[in-house]
């Protein structure tokens, strides 16, 4: 669902919100920020003398956002950081199996786009999701045509992050399955969509005249049908740093690849229903 927005009916959203006030965003963190329909690419680039450099210039193993981000894209990094046999688990079939060599690049391609997502159940866990301290995390390829889930399991060894195993299941045998089931129709459906708005819904963005401040209140559900971000679609991601899910309340964040792009759409589920209650950018 894509819908073109002039800067005219920006600034006109802008003058309508209610309860509107300003605030000055924080200066940004000088570190990179870490994809079939919203998150695909075709094919893997071959290692650039540009990522070389990044690889030789970063403790890579340190973070796992950054150790992730040049995985995707190096070659090198994916003969060295798989561990095989890889085990593969079928939640549907219940049957294990062992891979000894993985396409890499058509494994990982919707991690090669503009931007990945996350899910969260709290402010809180986006702020601890990253900790240096974690020794394990899960990427997940959550394929919202097919409503299957792929998880890529890492593990911290000695010191490093390898890929270690991968987890096949369907969406409903997921912890957030009730919500990535609405999703990918919130997310495809514009009439399913504006069923499921708040009626004043929570704003947030930065100002298109100065980028130091942000515009927040509240908008109607007509005025979010008119403004109509990109909502992410298709193959979503989410990495598993550890975070739980609430059965009433989630975050979806899209982020960019070093490329400074955040927006935040936040879920309430009220009355048996989920409803899209706030937006930031």
């Amino acid at each position: 669902m894509r819908c073109l927005v002039s800067i005219l009916f920006i600034l006109s959203l802008l003058a309508g919100l209610s309860s509107c006030r300003r605030t000055v965003a924080p200066a940004p963190l000088d570190v990179p920020v870490e994809a079939e329909d919203s998150l695909v690419a075709d094919t893997m680039p071959a290692e650039s003398p540009e990522l070389r450099e990044m690889e030789a210039s970063m403790n890579l193993d340190r973070d796992f956002d950054d150790f992730m981000y040049t995985f995707v894209r190096s070659p090198r990094l994916q003969r060295e950081r798989v561990h095989y046999p890889l085990p593969v688990v079928s939640a549907d079939t219940l049957q294990d199996s062992l891979v000894r060599y993985l396409d890499c690049a058509g494994e990982f391609g919707f991690m090669m786009g503009e931007f990945y997502t996350l899910l969260f159940s709290h402010p809180s866990q986006m702020e601890d999701a990253k900790s240096a301290d974690e020794e394990t995390v899960s990427v997940e390829r959550i394929n919202l045509h097919e409503m299957q889930i792929r998880s890529f399991n890492f593990e911290r060894r000695h010191g490093k992050w390898m890929l270690v195993g991968l987890e096949d299941r369907g969406v409903g045998q997921s912890d957030c399955g009730e919500f990535l089931d609405f999703y990918a129709s919130f997310s495809t459906d514009s009439l399913f969509q504006s069923r499921h708005l708040a009626r004043r819904l929570r704003f947030s963005m930065l100002d298109p005249e100065d980028d130091n401040i942000y515009i927040e209140g509240t908008i109607t559900s007509q005025q979010w049908l008119s403004f109509c971000p990109d909502v992410p679609s298709g193959i979503i991601s989410n990495v598993r740093y550890g975070q739980t899910f609430l059965p009433h309340h989630m975050v979806l964040q899209k982020c960019g690849f070093a490329n400074g792009l955040q927006e935040t759409f936040t879920f309430d589920k009220k009355g048996g229903r989920w409803l899209l209650t706030s937006y930031e950018n």
